[in-house]
């Protein structure tokens, strides 16, 4: 048997906000997206959203999110841009690759 290239076919898939959410806080807190929802004075629909991965979390969620977990806003906002970021540098790669640096000797 050959060995397989791990490279670029096994990626570990980018967890979502809404996975992270559900997984490390809710199910552990075993609080519901309806109760988050009231804790939190937003709409059930909104924590749905995050948690089934239709919607991105914004400056206010995150900030509702810091308050209520004990966490920073930062937490929330750089796991959702490290997020976006991993995703679209996949998306673009092949654009990326294209690009060189600037010589700045010149």
């Amino acid at each position: 048997m050959g060995t397989k290239n791990n490279s670029t076919d096994e990626r570990i898939p980018v967890p979502t906000i809404g996975e992270i959410l559900t997984a490390e806080f809710l199910e552990p807190l075993e609080i519901t997206p309806y109760r988050l929802a009231k804790e939190l004075h937003v709409a059930t629909s909104s924590i749905l959203d995050i948690v089934h991965n239709r919607r991105n979390l914004s400056v206010d969620m995150a900030l509702r999110f810091s308050k209520f977990f004990g966490t920073t806003e930062h937490f929330w906002l750089n796991l959702q841009n490290g997020i976006e970021i991993r995703n679209r540098r996949e998306r673009l790669k092949q654009d990326l690759s294209r690009i060189h640096p600037v010589d700045r000797s010149a």
